[in-house]
């Protein structure tokens, strides 16, 4: 799968469970912790966000530490 459609799904997972505004808070604090872009990111770029969304306080929350490391591991397989 292509970057910018696997950022697309893990936007869309984020805001099926947390809605628009504070899903793109959730990737804005990914990006900015990993300093990685959401906009033209390679396939690595892509799992170093992935993981930090999986790390966020917002996300062990709402589907506790199973259910975030299950969705990060989901999400790193979408990149070759």
């Amino acid at each position: 799968m292509e970057c910018q459609d696997a950022i697309d799904q893990l936007r869309h997972r984020l805001e099926s469970s947390f809605g628009k505004a504070l899903a793109m808070m959730i990737l804005a604090s990914a990006s900015n912790e990993t300093g990685v872009s959401t906009i033209g990111l390679c396939s690595e770029d892509f799992r170093r966000l992935a993981e930090a969304v999986g790390r966020d306080q917002r996300v062990l929350d709402m589907w506790g530490v199973a259910g975030a490391a299950d969705a990060t591991a989901e999400w790193r397989t979408l990149v070759a």
